[in-house]
């Protein structure tokens, strides 16, 4: 699908080229999905996943498991995939978005007939991506036993349960923060699913990439959306901020463009950059007449 834009499941935040968040892995559960595992944090690298994946605990955990279940078959790759014991969370991932193409076929015959990046015991693993900022935000607080909140948020994913049942003490944290975004989502009847689900809050029309003015909506979007919710400003005036810069290359962008010269009222150009290049051009013209073609001084 080649690179686009994707928007954080929790807010409808824009998720634009090196955004950081975190990525959530999850399997179908009647007529839904849900968490199969704790969340890895990366980097959005605009093909529908997150890379340079934090190296911790958890994700070698989950990276074990993965090895495991490729040599007894349980876990398969789909033809013109790959991924083997030497690769990473970072595969892995990528693998997983893969299998976003089957909302592409939804709701056509053929849907029937797409084959899985990846399954494990025939099932499609698919990946939910959340804005990093926002995950951070809604960490659940330090009561109840990390024992009790992971049988609460992933006691019936048999995945979590083998990826996690001897390590639980060492991914305390990460439970902690399922747990807040988990809890967060329940409060106002909100939804796991992958990017390419339509049936969420925020879905995504995948392949796409969204101009200034529409991530601009997506932040307002969210701001009005979670307008009650204190823990999540500092988040939304984050993303503000990461799409304000982008409105400000995207208007110099056209500037560079239209070749027209932005001056103020002294007559200066707007931009310093635009007056050093005018000084260097300068020198180089000056140059340019004052010798001959082997260098030498003329006149």
């Amino acid at each position: 699908m080649g690179m686009y834009h994707l928007r954080c499941m929790v807010t409808g935040l824009p998720l634009t080229a090196n955004d950081p968040a975190t990525a959530v892995l999850l399997t179908r559960a009647g007529d839904g999905y849900r968490p199969a595992a704790l969340g890895v944090q990366g980097i959005y690298n605009c093909y529908g996943t997150v890379d340079a994946v934090r190296e911790d605990v958890n994700a070698g955990l989950i990276w074990a498991y993965v090895t495991e279940r490729l040599a007894d078959g349980r876990l398969v790759v789909g033809a013109g995939e790959s991924l083997e014991p030497t690769d990473t969370v970072d595969e892995l991932l990528e693998v997983v978005e893969r299998n976003q193409e089957v909302f592409l076929h939804d709701g056509h015959e053929d849907q029937a007939e797409f084959e899985p990046a990846l399954a494990l015991d025939g099932a499609m693993i698919h990946h939910a991506l959340i804005y990093q900022p926002v995950w951070d935000a809604l960490t659940a607080p330090d009561h109840g036993t990390v024992d009790e909140l992971f049988r609460r948020i992933l006691g019936e994913s048999a995945i979590a349960g083998e990826i996690y049942r001897a390590r639980l003490a060492d991914v305390a944290a990460q439970v902690r923060q399922l747990a807040g975004v988990n809890d967060f989502l329940v409060g106002r009847g909100l939804r796991w699913a992958p990017p390419g689900e339509a049936r969420q809050r925020y879905p995504t029309d995948l392949g796409g990439q969204y101009d200034t003015a529409v991530l601009r909506r997506f932040v307002e979007e969210a701001r009005r959306d979670t307008a009650d919710v204190e823990a999540l400003r500092a988040a939304i005036d984050e993303a503000d901020r990461r799409v304000a810069e982008r409105e400000e290359e995207a208007r110099w962008q056209e500037r560079s463009r239209d070749g027209t010269a932005r001056r103020t009222a002294d007559g200066s150009p707007t931009d310093p950059s635009t007056a050093v290049l005018a000084a260097l051009t300068s020198v180089e013209v000056k140059w340019a007449v004052a010798v001959d073609e082997n260098g030498d001084t003329i006149g």
